[in-house]
């Protein structure tokens, strides 16, 4: 879907307004910004947790320069104003869209790790920068921005798949379990989902009506162009239908409107993520030192 130099650049904010209120009508002006430190860098796939009355706000950052992802997280103070940044976990492969669960007084995190071809849940061990990986959520999975929600005494999680011909953008799967770190079955109609403006999870799922509203990304004109809310008005084993109720524009910020594919509730805040694309040609150096710098050491090794 991409040119070859068209290059997404990402940036985080925090609305002062619930879900509920945001997505019937979105306010668009005190929105918190948070930026990359350096060109062509982005944050992308934000998802927020209250503790201690401090806001957690979980991350991607992405260089370009190493296109690898990393998951980094932001501390802020009752009143919103920012503590501090760290990484908090970095594997040898790509990481992204780290959807943060609690559940039984535990905190749990299932990063989007679909490079390595398995999808981990963590464990907090000590909150907010150390987790130990506790096991593959369904055995050689690659799942693609996992979300997760219970609902009448199952737990849900709706995921993408790697694929050709845009099948992250355009297929949706969900699994089942009874617990959260029991064993997940496939649900009987998967793909349950076959829309590129309707199927990839795109924030936190949310329970309206005593039905599972879940943020997916549209992607018909560029990729994670807007955020759409669907309502699944029928979710069983084997049954799903779901319609979309709402659609979400990326307007917030007036140099940042060229997609919108993140948002999620956290108690009075949502939390959203707004891009801008770059059509120069900086990408071309910054990919070419990239490639020059891990050729480099294997031409000094074949020397010695």
């Amino acid at each position: 879907m991409k040119k070859k130099y068209e290059t997404d650049l990402w940036i985080v904010g925090i609305v002062r307004q619930p879900l509920l209120k945001f997505i019937k009508k979105p306010i668009k002006k005190d929105i918190i910004w948070l930026y990359p430190e350096n060109s062509f860098q982005f944050i992308a796939d934000p998802f927020g947790i209250w503790k201690n009355n401090k806001l957690y706000l979980f991350f991607e950052f992405l260089d370009y320069r190493e296109k690898k992802g990393r998951i980094d997280c932001t501390i802020f103070d009752k009143n919103l104003k920012k503590i501090s940044t760290q990484n908090v976990m970095n594997e040898k492969t790509h990481l992204s869209y780290p959807f943060i669960i609690e559940d039984k007084n535990k905190i749990y995190m299932i990063p989007e790790s679909s490079k390595s071809g398995k999808t981990y849940i963590y464990e907090s061990i000590e909150f907010p920068s150390k987790w130990k990986k506790l096991k593959e959520v369904i055995p050689k999975t690659p799942m693609i921005d996992t979300s997760i929600i219970k609902y009448k005494n199952k737990w849900w999680l709706f995921y993408a798949l790697p694929g050709e011909n845009d099948r992250a953008l355009r297929e949706m799967n969900v699994a089942y379990s009874d617990t959260l770190l029991g064993e997940w079955k496939a649900h009987h109609k998967n793909p349950v989902s076959n829309s590129i403006e309707l199927s990839r999870p795109g924030g936190k799922p949310f329970i309206l009506d005593n039905l599972i509203h879940l943020p997916v990304q549209d992607s018909r004109k560029t990729y994670g162009g807007q955020v759409n809310i669907i309502k699944i008005l029928e979710l069983t084993p084997k049954n799903f239908k779901a319609i979309k109720i709402k659609s979400i524009a990326p307007n917030f910020h007036n140099e940042f409107s060229d997609g919108l594919h993140t948002v999620s509730g956290c108690k009075n805040l949502t939390i959203i993520d707004c891009k801008r694309q770059d059509f120069s040609s900086s990408r071309k150096w910054i990919d070419w030192q990239r490639r020059l710098g891990k050729v480099i050491p294997l031409i000094r090794r074949i020397k010695l």
